[in-house]
């Protein structure tokens, strides 16, 4: 399967370098693809956007330059504007990496001490005396989620903003899931309490002190906060969308039975809600580079791990770190929310950088993806992830009858058939009452010699 993959790619690779020769002399109409000088790369995406494998931007660096840099499909579905760039999108747990180079700004202007407690600058309302700040930057303090109370307990109709949460932990005093310092539990709560302590130290809201002190000095002007309710209406903006598979479309996440918490979740920040762009993190990985923001001792501390005592933890104040002989310090962090998927990847030796945003919830194929585009920068063969049959299933299963399965069966001979996989699916649509679509998986299970199944 993997050679038919590569001979495929490599055709069209050469009908790419074919295109390009016939067009030279014509003028580009998008001005985008002069920022493209890696055609690999390009067929790689190119082809992910045809296969409905991709939507969104993505932006790549090689030592320090620029080779990749485009934009796919559709941001708002709704307004049909295009997806660049330079749209924002909101980032989910990429967030954290602002939020904790906020507590460093805060510490290089000697106003918080990362040793002592959360208490200290929070007061005794907050109710875990033995948390300190650097639990929380590096998820060891043992704070339980905050997401299942509110699912269960929160009036729906009312956003929950970071008082509420903080109100919470004040209020029912969950019972910590280990002792502070102990073990690392990735904490979703304490970036929450992270931001809650920007607010009391600076005087400002979170969004206000990154403005002032990342985005501005950044130049990053398609980076804030926004209320989701809002963000339907706003020009150069991608809202995140999931597949509704009752109808093949795709929707706003929160009207899809049980995900209403999309909606009044939406208030937190500090672990997510910032919205950035491939544009913004291409300025934001740059000024890293720079003591502008961060001096050298922070970035020394931000960029190395923190594990408890006998873990493996990976973290450091907001990124996950990888350290090797051959490809020297990787930093990087994912976020998913929503439909939003999105991904940065610095290789600091070289200055190496990946960014991939994605507001289709493409779940199936980012990991593979960012694998694929990772190991390209560190001198491998750009592999096509496989199309998968029960996600494009799902994709099309509306548009079928029993008296197509055959064909469309045959027309996917080469995709990536998993039976856990669709029977996962089929027992879905049962449960959902989608008769029809789980007869269809079961025809399709029942074919003889059909690899994975």
């Amino acid at each position: 399967m993997k050679i038919k993959l590569y001979i495929a790619f490599g055709l069209y690779l050469i009908s790419l370098f074919l295109l390009s020769s016939c067009t030279s002399g014509k003028k580009e109409v998008n001005p985008e693809i002069n920022k493209v000088n890696d055609p690999v790369l390009e067929a790689f995406f190119d082809t992910l956007y045809a296969r409905k494998m991709f939507n969104g931007a993505v932006a790549v660096k090689k030592n320090g330059e620029l080779i990749f840099k485009k934009g796919y499909g559709t941001a708002n579905m709704e307004k049909h504007t295009p997806f660049t760039t330079h749209t924002a999108m909101e980032i989910a747990s990429v967030s954290k990496q602002f939020t904790a180079a906020a507590i460093q700004i805060l510490r290089q202007q000697d106003k918080i001490d990362v040793d002592l407690p959360a208490q200290h600058y929070l007061g005794k309302d907050f109710p875990y005396a033995d948390i300190t700040v650097k639990h929380l930057l590096t998820h060891t303090s043992g704070l339980p989620d905050y997401e299942d109370y509110f699912r269960k307990h929160w009036d729906t109709t009312r956003i929950a903003y970071n008082r509420d949460i903080l109100a919470y932990f004040e209020t029912e005093k969950p019972e910590l899931l280990s002792t502070p310092g102990v073990k690392y539990h990735y904490s979703n709560s304490g970036f929450v309490v992270l931001a809650e302590m920007v607010r009391v130290v600076s005087g400002k809201s979170l969004d206000r002190f990154l403005k002032q002190n990342i985005f501005d000095k950044a130049g990053m002007t398609n980076s804030g906060f926004y209320e989701r309710d809002s963000i339907w209406d706003l020009d150069n903006y991608a809202p995140g969308y999931r597949l509704n598979p009752a109808t093949c479309t795709y929707v706003r996440p929160e009207t899809l039975p049980g995900k209403n918490y999309y909606r009044f979740l939406s208030g937190r920040f500090g672990p997510g809600r910032l919205s950035s762009s491939v544009d913004d993190l291409i300025r934001w990985d740059s000024i890293l580079y720079t003591n502008t923001i961060l001096n050298a001792r922070s970035k020394a501390v931000v960029f190395r791990p923190h594990p408890p005592s006998g873990d493996d933890s990976d973290y450091g104040y907001g990124w996950h770190i990888q350290e090797s002989d051959s490809t020297g310090k990787i930093v990087y962090h994912t976020g998913s929310w929503a439909g939003n998927l999105s991904y940065i990847k610095r290789f600091t030796k070289d200055k190496s950088l990946v960014i991939i945003l994605n507001n289709t919830f493409e779940s199936a194929y980012m990991k593979a993806i960012r694998a694929a585009v990772d190991a390209y920068l560190l001198g491998k063969p750009l592999i096509l992830p496989q199309p998968e049959a029960s996600d494009l299933f799902r994709k099309e299963s509306c548009d079928l009858h029993t008296q197509d399965i055959r064909k469309w069966e045959n027309n996917h001979r080469d995709v990536l058939w998993d039976r856990k996989k669709l029977e996962k699916l089929r027992a879905f649509y049962r449960e959902n009452g989608d008769t029809a679509k789980a007869g269809l998986i079961t025809e399709l299970l029942a074919r003889p010699g059909r690899t994975g199944i």
